[in-house]
């Protein structure tokens, strides 16, 4: 029996390292599969060599240049590019970007406790075809770092909520991690709306209030900076965050929620769900077709250059406004499905969307958070069925993601 776990043990981390040496191929060959991670490289360059050659100008650069991303991962990129090289630096920051699915396979083994830890660590697995994972590593940005604290932050909520002693230094290391996540990427802040709903009568006003002075004292530079930043960069602001399009937005959301969780519950099985399901929550589909009717008739889909995810480019391709308004019909029908129709899931979903009240929604922000927020946060008695019964079609999964990062990757080498 022991002998079996050491093989298990060997040959997972035999699978870790020669994905691992892929990693270190696309750092070698720049791979920029996501589209952006180099064009943002070379945009944020400038403020890194700023803040090594002076600190204090180079936060001034960030106000001066109406910069909306956090100076701190500059600033840690910076530090440690003082301490050892540029390229064992970058080396160091794809490293961390490889842990994120390591990190997802605790969320998994907490959330699914007594299900098949081999599905679980396949299911992890998939995260490594992330275009977006793999380019952030290989161009050293700041999103790998963010989503690697938002993991930690929801593995240790799992680690409280599913103890029966409730380990107080569970969740306040959970608040700790979203906020230094908060710190890369402004935009997880919303994510402690979410985590005070969940420890609403879970845990006594007391400590719930140390928890809170907790969080609200480590988060005081990153206010005051925020403060200040909105002060002297107003006209951004409102440019970028209060004219957004939230019909379209919702319409990307419900399409790209399609996009990275069908696959898990592609199954020939499933038919006879979907059977059961019109049967249940017919109410719910007429009004989501009257709404969606409504939405082709009388709303024109904005044309724009950047963002809208991969169906809103299959959409520009096709000329075809009805595939791009019918897959998200078909969003909002798949999480009418896998999603339990209860008031903290629906809440979850919508703290979810209203993270990014941008004019400019980019499928980045969504990759892979929605496959981690879904599996670690959303509660699913589909999806944890299909994992106790060992249904999930695993190669279709793999084949499907695999098809587009090489897809992805062929679309931008020929821009």
């Amino acid at each position: 029996m022991i002998s079996k776990i050491n093989n298990h043990s060997k040959n997972k981390l035999l699978i870790y390292f020669l994905i691992y040496l892929t990693f270190i191929a696309s750092f070698v060959f720049g791979e920029n599969s996501s589209g952006g991670s180099h064009r943002d490289f070379l945009a944020m360059q400038m403020y890194l060599d700023q803040i090594s050659i002076n600190f204090k100008q180079g936060i001034a650069l960030f106000f001066e240049e109406g910069q909306g991303h956090s100076p701190v991962f500059y600033i840690i990129k910076s530090g440690l590019e003082n301490v050892f090289t540029k390229t064992a630096s970058d080396v160091l920051i794809l490293t961390l970007g490889f842990s994120i699915p390591l990190v997802f396979y605790s969320i998994l083994k907490k959330q699914f406790i007594g299900c098949n830890k081999n599905l679980l660590f396949l299911i992890s697995l998939t995260l490594y075809l992330s275009p977006y994972i793999r380019s952030s590593a290989a161009w050293a940005t700041n999103d790998n770092l963010g989503i690697l604290f938002f993991a930690l932050s929801i593995s240790k909520f799992l680690t409280y909520r599913k103890s029966q002693n409730k380990n107080l230094k569970s969740i306040f290391l959970c608040f700790f991690f979203i906020v230094m996540a908060s710190y890369i990427r402004q935009y997880y802040v919303i994510i402690t709306l979410a985590y005070c709903m969940f420890l609403y009568k879970n845990i006594s006003v007391k400590y719930f209030f140390y928890l809170g002075i907790f969080s609200f004292l480590i988060s005081i530079p990153g206010l005051i900076y925020t403060y200040y930043f909105f002060i002297s960069n107003f006209d951004y602001a409102a440019k970028g965050f209060t004219s957004p399009d939230i019909i379209f937005n919702l319409l990307i959301f419900f399409n790209l929620y399609l996009f990275y969780i069908f696959p898990f519950f592609f199954q020939f099985e499933t038919l006879n769900t979907f059977k059961n399901f019109y049967d249940d929550k017919k109410l719910y589909i007429m009004v989501t077709v009257i709404v969606f009717i409504i939405i082709y008739l009388f709303y024109n889909l904005p044309i724009v250059q950047f963002g809208g995810g991969i169906n809103y480019k299959i959409y520009q391709f096709l000329e075809s406004e009805l595939f791009f308004i019918f897959s998200s019909f078909m969003g909002v029908l798949l999480i009418l499905l896998t999603v339990n129709l209860d008031f903290k899931n629906l809440l979850t979903l919508t703290l979810f969307f209203f993270m990014f009240p941008f004019s400019i929604i980019y499928q980045k922000y969504y990759d892979p958070i929605m496959i981690i927020m879904f599996f670690g946060f959303i509660q699913s008695d589909l999806m944890r069925n299909k994992i106790k019964l060992n249904k999930s079609n695993m190669i279709f999964v793999f084949a499907y993601f695999l098809i587009f990062l090489i897809g992805s990757n062929i679309y931008y080498l020929n821009i």
